[in-house]
Formats: C-alpha cells, sequence, structure tokens
C-alpha cells in the first residue's frame, strides 16, 4: 500500500512539469506573450536557472530543519505542495501581451521553486517504503506512474481546453483564456493525488530515526568530504553535471519543438502524449534493471543513448517525423536516469541524513542548474536554437565521465 501512495505523488507532479514547464505554459510564453520564440526559450531558460540558484542555496539547508522535527520531512512537503499548487494557478493572469513577460517569468520562478524544494522530501522518503531488495522497482514505479498519469491530462487540456471551437466553461480564445485556464486543472490534478500519499505517510509511517538537534553544517558538508570526496560526493558531482542536460530537454523541450518545427499547442500535446507513453515503458524496464544491475550502470548507458539522441534532434532531424523519432528516444531513457539517480542516492544515504542527503541531491541538480539553461540560452540568443540544444550533448559527456569515478552500489 506505501509503495502504491508514494508513487502516486509521481503521478500527481508529473502534471505540473509535462504543462507548465514543459509543453503549454512555456509555449504559450514564447509565442503570445514575448511573440518571439527564440528570444522567449532563452528568457523561459533564464528563469529556470536562477530559479536552480536559489533552489541549491536552501535546499539543503531546508533538509537539515526537516531532519531536526519528528515527520519534519513529511510536513514539509505537505507545506511546499501547497504553496506550488496555489501559485501555479496565478498563471490565469498572464495575459497574450509583452506586458505581462515579467509577470510570468515571477509566477514560474516562484512555482518551480515550491515544486522542486517539495520534490526534495518526497524523494527523501523512499527508503520509508522501500527495502534494498525491491527499491529500483518502488522508484520506477512512481515515474511510470508519473508518465503515464500525464496521458489524462493532457488529453483534458487538448480535447476539452486547446482543440475544440467551443471550449469547456465557453473561454475566449482570442484572449487564450482557454490556455491561461489549463493551470487551474493541473493545480487540481496536483491537489487530488498528492495528498492521499501524503495523508497516508502522515499516519502511518514512523520516523524513528531523527537528526541530532545540534546538526549543522558541518553534517551537511560530511556527507560529502571527510577529507577526500565520499562516494557521495563522487556521485553528486557527476550528477551535478548530468542534471543540467537534464533541466534543460525537459525544461525547453516545448518552446525547441515549437520554436524550429513549427509544432502548436495541440501538436505539442499530442507529442507529450506518445513520449509518456513510451517513458512508462522505459522507466518501468529501467526500474527492474535497477534491482539486478548497479544504478551507476543503469546511469552510463542512459547518458550514452541521451547524447545520440540529442545530436540527431539539434543537427540531422529536418522534419517533424524525424524529431519525433528523437523525442521518442530521449523520453525511453529520460525517465530510468533519473529513477536510477534516486535509488543510488537511498542506498548511500543513512536514514537520518535523508532530508540533508536529498537536500544536497537536489543542490547537485541546481547549484549550476543556472549554467546549463544560461548556456543554452546564451548560445540560443547568439546562433540559433538548434546549435543551443546541441551544446547539451557537451554536459552529458562531462557528466559521464565524473560518473565513472563513482562506486557501483
Amino acid at each position: 500500500m506505501s509503495k502504491l501512495l508514494y508513487a502516486m505523488y509521481d503521478l500527481a507532479n508529473s502534471a505540473y512539469t509535462m504543462v507548465i514547464i514543459t509543453f503549454v505554459t512555456s509555449a504559450y510564453f514564447a509565442n503570445q506573450i514575448v511573440g518571439d520564440a527564440q528570444l522567449g526559450a532563452a528568457y523561459w531558460q533564464w528563469t529556470a536557472g536562477l530559479c536552480g540558484i536559489l533552489i541549491a542555496l536552501t535546499g539543503p539547508v531546508l533538509g537539515m530543519i526537516a531532519d531536526k522535527k519528528r515527520n519534519g520531512r513529511i510536513i514539509f512537503l505537505e507545506r511546499f505542495t501547497l504553496f506550488c499548487i496555489i501559485t501555479t494557478c496565478l498563471f490565469w493572469f498572464s495575459k497574450p501581451n509583452s506586458s505581462f513577460i515579467l509577470y510570468t517569468l515571477i509566477i514560474f520562478f516562484v512555482s518551480n521553486y515550491f515544486y522542486e524544494i517539495a520534490s526534495i522530501f518526497y524523494n527523501s522518503l523512499l527508503k520509508n517504503c522501500s527495502d534494498e531488495k525491491n527499491i529500483g522497482k518502488t522508484s520506477g514505479l512512481g515515474f511510470a506512474l508519473g508518465y503515464l498519469g500525464s496521458v489524462p491530462i493532457i488529453f483534458i487540456c487538448l480535447y476539452l481546453f486547446i482543440l475544440p471551437e467551443k471550449t469547456l466553461f465557453d473561454l475566449n480564445k482570442n484572449n487564450f483564456e482557454h490556455i491561461r485556464f489549463i493551470p487551474f486543472i493541473v493545480a487540481l490534478w496536483f491537489l487530488i493525488f498528492s495528498f492521499p500519499m501524503i495523508y497516508y505517510f502522515k499516519k502511518k509511517i514512523e520516523y524513528k530515526n531523527i537528526a541530532e538537534e545540534n546538526s549543522s553544517l558541518k553534517d551537511i558538508l560530511e556527507i560529502v568530504w571527510k577529507n577526500k570526496f565520499t562516494s557521495t560526493g563522487k556521485f553528486l558531482l557527476a550528477r551535478m553535471i548530468y542534471s543540467d542536460a537534464l533541466i534543460v530537454l525537459i525544461a525547453g523541450g516545448g518552446v525547441y519543438a515549437s520554436g524550429v518545427f513549427g509544432y502548436s499547442s495541440a501538436e505539442l500535446l499530442k507529442l507529450a502524449i506518445y513520449s509518456n507513453i513510451i517513458a512508462f515503458v522505459g522507466v518501468l524496464i529501467g526500474g527492474y534493471l535497477n534491482d539486478i544491475f548497479s544504478s551507476k550502470k543503469i546511469i552510463l548507458l542512459c547518458i550514452l543513448f541521451l547524447v545520440g539522441a540529442v545530436i540527431y534532434g539539434s543537427l540531422i532531424a529536418q522534419t517533424k517525423i524525424q524529431f519525433f523519432n528523437s523525442v521518442m528516444f530521449i523520453s525511453f531513457f529520460i525517465g530510468s536516469i533519473q529513477s536510477a539517480s534516486r535509488v543510488l542516492m537511498t542506498k548511500l544515504l543513512k536514514i537520518n541524513n535523508l532530508g540533508k542527503g536529498f537536500g544536497l541531491f537536489s543542490l547537485s541538480g541546481r547549484i549550476t542548474s543556472f549554467a546549463g539553461p544560461l548556456l543554452v540560452g546564451t548560445v540560443t540568443y547568439i546562433y540559433s536554437q538548434r546549435i543551443g540544444l546541441f551544446s547539451v550533448s557537451f554536459l552529458f559527456l562531462i557528466g559521464f565521465f565524473l560518473m565513472l569515478s563513482v562506486k557501483n552500489i
């Protein structure tokens, strides 16, 4: 029961990633609010990067605070989830006018911050509902439900709001009310599927191992450095780099598809449906293999295939069907690498360090997360969206070589 409820949170928060960050709101911002797909993509990536800096600075400290409190991690998960849900609704006021550029970026910055901080505490709970024999399957189930569960929310957006001439609630398409209303659907979805998990974990799961009250920033440092890099430190260094690449692909995929290949909002959502079905299959297979082989091997394999797919999608693909093929390839491996990373981090941490540890996990994905989006945003601004996407492959390769020094576990 606890494993399924844990996985339901992935089902809940995937709507935010898929609709707000990647496909609908980001594309609406670039094309309708900014009015320039290339410039809009740069603005969106820069904002994601700046948000990453704040997450990196505050995540480990919030994790340390949560570790000191009984039920601290689940309480913080509840609060930051609710904050994200509330701020997501504020995208309704982002009208298709350049005067709303700053407003929209602020709402994206704030809601994304709450989303990512909530994810720290969600990830830290994996060990509370799994054991060493099935931790890979549990993590994989979460990501699988997240990808598969995104399909209904995309269908709702597509067939009730975007495609019909007369939308649900008779929203004004000329003022893009049908697009601006979609964040309400995302918020409702997030609320419905996240709180059963939060309620169950608050009532049924015991948190016996509480960090010492006098734990400090030194304790956080010792997770990654004890006269030399610990195994956890080596892994987080590698993840710091390849996560930059993942952030760019997730945050910028919809903007790239619309700017380079002319995908409409409807086509983007259809692309999202197919990519989520493929990701569902990939992450289930990856979760199963994760319990057979080491997480390190799964991560290395995923990186190599992702590099090939990025190069194809950025430099070789010339038609929509060719780009579609590259997206399907990326989708198959992107969930597996995220799931394997969560499993490896969970195995490396003691249970009384999970809050701090996953704060560092978030930091490793965010401390240089400004670098990936800022790099791609700047290269896109100077050259083109194609060259901007191609630069992602270098981040993956650096992460690959750093990952080679991490111990198998």
